[in-house]
C-alpha cells in the first residue's frame, strides 16, 4: 500500500493555522475514518497488520505512551474498564 505524501503536505499546513480543539476533533475524525476502513479489510492478516502498523506510528518510541498503551490493554484484558467506579 502506497500513501500519498501529499495528504501530509496538507494536514501539516493545516496544523500551523488550527487550535488544539480544532485538532483534537480532526484527530478523533480520522481515526474513526481509519477504524471503519479497517473494519472493512476482508484479510485478518492485513487488518492485524495494518492495525499493529499504526499502533507503532502512533507510540514512536515515546516511554511514557507505551506505558499508557500497556496499562490500557492490562485493564482491557481484565475487564477493570466496565467498572465505573474503575479510574486507570
Amino acid at each position: 500500500m502506497e500513501i500519498d505524501d501529499s495528504i501530509f503536505e496538507l494536514i501539516d499546513e493545516e496544523e500551523e493555522e488550527s487550535d488544539d480543539d480544532t485538532k483534537l476533533a480532526e484527530i478523533y475524525r480520522l481515526a474513526v475514518r481509519l477504524i471503519r476502513l479497517l473494519d472493512s479489510v476482508k484479510s485478518q492478516e492485513l487488518k492485524e497488520g495494518a492495525s499493529l502498523m499504526l499502533i507503532r506510528e502512533i507510540l514512536n518510541d515515546d516511554p511514557l505512551l507505551m506505558g499508557l498503551a500497556s496499562k490500557m490493554i492490562q485493564d482491557l484484558s481484565f475487564g477493570l474498564t466496565e467498572d465505573e467506579n474503575y479510574v486507570s
